[in-house]
């Protein structure tokens, strides 16, 4: 293969687009012939600004402080009859904002495109058919169940969590041979064995107490600060960690209730080495965004969820626990009963553990990243 070039292209509309393209870049940087060339780029950067600010903002305002509207809106538009008539204005739209990205992709003409996000899929997609671009197409879809969105006609291979997306795409009348069940890609370091002791260490943290991580993802959404005072208030002793994301006054607001609380507590803002802490931990508590809870599993990591967003991440809160791999609470004051039960009944982790690695797929980036060279070599 020469000179051959990749582009993996995602959409800030939540950190996870941009940390699965992170991911398959990292490992295509890895097993990559040198003379391939990989570009990452975020494809509202090629849009205009009050759009690319816009696509974000309303994304954060809906699932923020209209949740059930957002929930209502995802379950409406993944309906067949519903998706025919809304379906061509929504594409209209990102067509007449997406000038700057089209022209990008015809200057550079990449061979193959490995999308993680529905609007990069639908323009590539839409350039394909009018023969503007004749890239290959692998769209990678980060959660674990399939909305209408994601379906770009002209991608020539999908790339889904497991057999329930597999379905959702076939509903579809998508090709069958045209969808591949690679897993949800996360960074590479998920996939490589860690010294726990040595992390512990580094950490500042104490071996044989138990740990509990709560994550806000990354903009710091959630309860954090109250599900930090019911961790705190178990039986068992407990290590605290608590990861806000890029959300400053949350961090501050957290740390505040250190002088208050019996148990150890870290408090980080948006950090690089998830998998460390991940890898001492003995359960997360978080929302069931696909990347955190694809991290969770890679980490054989038993997962508590909360609250998640109606839509994507209540289908991926209901392929999770009926896996076995995750626990679902409604209300926070059911939150202090399970900890309690999981601190004090370790064969329940071990069970929890065990189906993990039934449905784990922690080397899905170079799954990913190996299929893209070989489509890169087939043009």
């Amino acid at each position: 293969m020469v000179n051959k070039k990749i582009l993996v292209v995602y959409a800030t509309a939540g950190i996870g687009h941009k940390k699965a393209s992170l991911a398959i870049k990292a490992a295509l940087d890895e097993i990559a012939p040198k003379d391939a060339h990989i570009t990452i780029i975020d494809s509202l950067d090629y849009t205009n600004r009050f759009f690319k600010w816009s696509y974000l903002k309303i994304y954060l305002t809906m699932v923020n402080r209209l949740p059930t509207f957002w929930g209502l809106g995802y379950f409406l538009t993944d309906n067949y009859y519903v998706h025919l008539l809304v379906a061509k204005l929504r594409r209209l739209n990102n067509w007449a904002n997406s000038g700057r990205f089209r022209r990008y992709l015809v200057e550079t003409r990449p061979d193959v495109i490995v999308s993680t996000h529905f609007f990069a899929s639908e323009i590539i997609s839409r350039m394909k058919e009018k023969g503007e671009i004749q890239s290959r197409l692998i769209t990678v879809v980060t959660d674990y169940r399939l909305h209408s969105w994601w379906v770009a006609p002209r991608t020539d291979m999908y790339v889904v969590a497991g057999e329930a997306a597999k379905e959702d795409l076939l509903r579809w009348k998508q090709d069958p041979d045209r969808i591949k069940v690679l897993g949800i890609p996360v960074e590479p370091v998920f996939s490589k064995s860690v010294d726990k002791s040595t992390i512990l260490a580094k950490l500042g943290l104490r071996e044989g107490v138990f740990t509990v991580m709560n994550i806000g993802g990354g903009f710091g959404l959630g309860p954090i600060e109250s599900i930090v005072k019911v961790i705190d208030s178990i039986s068992k002793p407990v290590q605290i960690i608590a990861i806000c994301g890029h959300n400053k006054d949350l961090i501050k607001r957290v740390e505040g209730l250190k002088a208050g609380l019996k148990n150890h507590l870290t408090v980080l803002g948006f950090i690089n080495n998830v998998n460390e802490y991940m890898a001492i931990s003995d359960v997360l508590i978080s929302k069931s965004g696909g990347i955190t809870s694809t991290e969770s599993l890679a980490s054989g990591l038993p997962l508590i969820i909360v609250f998640p967003i109606i839509g994507q991440e209540t289908r991926n809160s209901d392929f999770l626990t009926s896996s076995g791999a995750a626990i679902k609470i409604d209300k926070l004051d059911q939150l202090r009963k399970v900890l309690e039960d999981l601190a004090t009944h370790p064969d329940k982790l071990k069970k929890m553990r065990e189906d993990i690695k039934k449905i784990a797929r922690p080397r899905a980036c170079y799954d990913i990243a190996k299929l893209a060279l070989e489509m890169c070599g087939g043009n």
